[in-house]
């Protein structure tokens, strides 16, 4: 299984993201079902990254701290010694855990623009609102961490590698003070286990770069904002201990305050999210291209899904300006060539569940650009993805160092493959491909390579150069230690060999190019590659697709990968471990589950591979979308498009204004109930149009005698010309009627639903139960039946009675 590492860069900053409303999420269990996959055997590593477990912050361990004399020492900071803090201190508490509905919650201070939780019902506040615990915020700092062992849930199949994302929001005070005395927030992630930091950001209140927004008085704050940490296999792998410390801290001179929004700590953002990567070092006046990659994990589709990218901010405050753009799909507006008058916006149009996409971006870097630090930075935070129904969900700060001019740079390259496999048997040959490229523009002369194993022996190694370039020495035994030379554009490939172990154990190997002395290697994202192996008896986890919609299968480990065109596809795995495999449906379809090997549903399908070959179905159907057209005097919820499986149905929720009602026309098969529509089957792509009208009648309706109700039931307030739908209830060996004539609505009985004729006037619906045919009873008497009985037995009774008995007048 290879993977190409992709580090986070230790950036300064951060940028920032939003997610699916909750009337999407509703909407979601309508058309994609509400089953959860059963084979779910794998659980991610983070424990209770929503915040949503008992007691508060489970999981979780909170500190406080004082924050001392002179602010933050070394500025900016890149590690937690660099702040400045105190010991953790006791004596106060100001972190909380806030709990309502998606979005139900707001923050004062943002002037309540802040909504929150982003997702699920709860979020977590570290540090505290100014004023919550009077005096409490002056010169202190509060944080909030978790240890996790990462698993094989937290890899994301599209790319193999294990992400830790989260999504947070902070809200701080822009005093005038200096930049390391400023309210801030810090987050460091620390591989434990291999003893290595992953990621580290520093972002303070008002820095240049960051789409700050003003709130109350000197408040700034942001939307919500994504963080991706993936450093890739080899870095970051399966059964490591990561920890993640979050902290912030108000200003240290006086009393001005800094909080921090934070949710959805885990391998997946719950909605919609974007990111972005470049290179990691540059001049001024360089051009520099961004590739930005958008994604959906909201478990629904989205519809005209959004990327707008501002054109990125040196660190001291110069525009970068636009060069060109490979939309790859997208349908973009752009800035006028080499200026920064507009944002790029692209419209990926409809985008399914766990689908994702990229396109590139070319800006050229100022001439006056800082080269001294702390300014001597480009910032690109200023980005976003949103969609119908979805409010912006800001993407992470990526941040590239500006060189002198004089600097020599290049991009130097390495990857690793196997062949695709995820496993390998006892004792087999291992073979590994290697290849270094130089990608320009400097030519590079002994350029170091190395290489880390475990798992294999009898391991040797041949480098063969391409045009141009040599290889530091032809052959080698072990790892791999070279140092070849590489004109711009040329590469060299080593081949490695060895004999896997025993069943049980793991083949891992790292490799890894570095620039040589007196060149910086201007993206250092592509320096390194991992490879990793399971070694035991062989067996398959296949899939094949079922359905007339079509979609890909991919798994983790990575091995198998089934595209939309591919019918079955499988990978061998070692037995005793453990496959997961992930579908995503392509446009125009729509993902309906799994079936086979235990696994149902539409999440991701756990495969447990013991001593057997397994086989899983994963279903696709055509998709249909269902638009509402919604007029003045009332709300349909959700009133965006909403995209389907064929032959499914979905609900809406109409709310009129008062007086009003709903009156529903176009060419969807809908009933309205109450204030539920249901559009049901959706075999087609339809157009219902709701307009609320004044012209109204009452409808009452009510059950004559029980042994059943009526849905709805009571008075309701009608569009003259609508037609409106009861279900009605019966008990067991009852049926249902509906009185006619009178007052009451015309309409039609089948089975327990009636539907009214168009509505011409107030009526009524009165329903009542009878015993079904076939079932016996005891009959009874009714209260006039028992009075005119006692009459009939009263006369009875006085004819029998002797003359002089007789009653008299």
């Amino acid at each position: 299984m290879k993977n190409d590492w992709m580090p986070v860069r230790f950036a300064r900053g951060s940028g920032w993201v939003h997610g699916l409303s909750n009337a999407w999420r509703v909407i979601a269990v309508a058309f994609i079902g509400s089953l959860m996959m059963i084979g779910q055997a794998a659980l991610a590593g983070v424990v209770n990254g929503g915040f949503e477990s008992a007691p508060d912050f489970a999981g979780w361990t909170k500190q406080s701290y004082n924050l001392q004399a002179g602010g933050i020492t070394t500025f900016p900071p890149t590690q937690k010694s660099d702040l400045n803090l105190s010991a953790p201190v006791l004596a106060f508490d100001l972190s909380a855990v806030l709990r309502g509905a998606p979005e139900s919650l707001s923050d004062a201070n943002t002037n309540g623009l802040l909504k929150f939780p982003r997702w699920g019902n709860a979020v977590a506040r570290v540090h505290n609102q100014f004023g919550a615990a009077p005096g409490t915020a002056q010169d202190k700092a509060s944080s909030i961490e978790q240890t996790a062992t990462m698993t094989l849930a937290d890899v994301d199949p599209t790319d193999g590698k294990i992400h830790l994302r989260f999504a947070a929001a902070p809200v701080l005070r822009a005093p005038a003070h200096a930049d390391n005395l400023q309210p801030y927030f810090f987050i460091e992630v620390t591989n434990v286990t291999k003893g290595t930091k992953l990621f580290t950001t520093f972002n303070f209140s008002n820095q240049p770069g960051i789409p700050w927004q003003s709130g109350v008085g000197d408040y700034k704050f942001t939307d919500w904002q994504g963080f991706d940490i993936a450093p890739g296999n080899g870095f970051l792998d399966v059964g490591d201990s990561v920890k993640m410390e979050v902290i912030v801290a108000g200003c240290q001179p006086s009393g001005h305050e800094g909080h921090l929004y934070l949710d959805s700590v885990g391998a997946f953002i719950q909605g919609l999210a974007v990111t972005t990567v470049g290179p990691t070092t540059a001049r001024p006046g360089d051009q520099i291209t961004y590739t930005y990659t958008y994604t959906n994990n909201s478990g629904v589709i989205s519809s005209n899904t959004t990327v707008t990218a501002v054109m990125p901010k040196t660190g001291n405050d110069l525009d970068t300006t636009f060069v060109s753009i490979q939309p790859n799909g997208g349908t973009c507006t752009l800035p006028t060539v080499g200026t920064a008058d507009a944002p790029v916006v692209c419209n990926f149009g409809t985008l399914n569940n766990g689908a994702s996409g990229s396109f590139t971006v070319t800006v050229t870097i100022p001439p006056a650009s800082s080269t001294a630090s702390p300014t001597n930075v480009v910032n690109n935070g200023n980005y976003k993805v949103a969609s119908d129904g979805t409010s912006a969900f800001l993407g992470p700060l990526f941040q590239t160092q500006v060189m002198p001019l004089a600097s020599p740079l290049t991009d130097l390259g390495i990857t690793i493959s196997d062949g695709g496999v995820s496993a390998v048997a006892p004792g087999s040959t291992v073979t590994y491909t290697v290849v270094v490229t130089n990608n320009g523009p400097t030519a590079v002369v002994s350029a170091p390579v190395s290489q880390t194993l475990s798992g294999l022996s009898g391991v040797t190694w041949a480098c063969a150069a391409g045009a141009g370039a040599a290889c530091g020495a032809p052959v080698g035994a072990n790892a791999i230690v070279d140092a070849p030379s590489l004109p711009v554009g040329a590469s060299v490939t080593y081949t490695v060999t060895g004999t896997a172990g025993a069943a049980g154990t793991t083949t891992a190997t790292t490799v890894s190019v570095a620039a040589p002395g007196g060149i910086t290697d201007s993206n250092t994202a592509n320096n390194a590659a991992a490879d990793t192996n399971a070694v035991g008896t062989l067996y398959a986890v296949g899939v094949s697709k079922s359905g007339a919609g079509s979609g890909s299968v991919s798994s983790v480990p990575s091995g198998l990968s089934c595209g939309a065109a591919c019918a079955s596809a499988s990978v061998s795995v070692a037995n005793g471990t453990t496959t997961i495999l992930s579908a995503v449906a392509a446009p125009g379809s729509i993902f309906t589950g799994w079936s086979g090997a235990g696994c149902s549903g539409t999440g991701t399908c756990t495969v447990n591979v013991s001593g057997a070959n397994a086989n899983v179905i994963a279903n696709f159907a055509l998709t249909r979308t269902v638009t509402p057209v919604v007029g003045a005097n009332g709300t349909v919820t959700p009133a965006t498009p909403t995209t389907v499986a064929s032959g499914s149905s979905v609900t809406y929720t109409i709310n009129p204004d008062p007086t009003y009602a709903p009156l529903i026309t176009g060419n969807c098969p809908g009933v309205l109930s109450g204030n539920q529509y249901t559009v049901s089957p959706v075999n087609a792509d339809c157009t219902f149009n709701v307009a609320f009208t004044n012209a109204t009648a009452t409808v009452t309706s009510s059950v004559n005698g029980g042994n059943g109700g009526i849905s709805p039931a009571g008075a309701q307030t009608v569009a003259l010309g609508s037609q409106q739908t009861f279900t009605l209830t019966p008990v067991a060996g009852y049926v249902a009627r509906v009185a006619t004539g009178g007052t009451a609505c015309p309409g039609s009985l089948v089975g327990n639903t009636f539907t009214t004729n168009a509505i011409a006037g107030s009526c009524t619906v009165v329903a009542s139960f009878v015993l079904s045919a076939g079932v016996s009873s005891v009959p009874t008497l009714s209260e006039w039946g028992l009075i005119v009985l006692s009459l009939v037995l009263a006369a009875l009774g006085l004819r029998r009675l002797p003359v002089g008995r007789r009653p008299t007048h």
